[in-house]
């Protein structure tokens, strides 16, 4: 007897977490609308990316900023940042700030 309310309580205990799993990967309001103001091309790569395990939209999003970022600056992570207004304020590698514009629809520097 014991045994069955171990087993069933194990399954429902799984069904849950799959479920909250599931929840965790939905884009939020605000990535929603993040995702509508990019081009067609790279919001179907952001979604691409975002279907990793553990990834969330806007992770997606500050990721490939910020390795456009690394390209031309030497930047070593995100401090702020706005995706209405296109900036995002990078700290440098020797410590400084640097706002930095983009793109709101390809993320692309300007």
């Amino acid at each position: 007897m014991i045994r069955k309310h171990v087993v069933s309580t194990l399954v429902v205990c799984g069904a849950l977490l799959a479920t909250s799993g599931a929840y965790a990967q939905m884009a939020t309001t605000l990535e929603q609308a993040e995702l509508a103001g990019l081009t067609a091309a790279k919001r179907t790569e952001v979604m691409e990316r975002a279907k990793q395990p553990g990834q969330t939209v806007y992770e997606v999003l500050q990721t490939m900023l910020l390795n456009n970022i690394k390209s031309k600056l030497p930047a070593s992570r995100i401090v702020a940042l706005d995706f209405n207004r296109g900036i995002s304020i990078v700290e440098m590698q020797n410590g400084g700030l640097a706002a930095v514009n983009f793109d709101t629809t390809t993320l692309a520097l300007k």
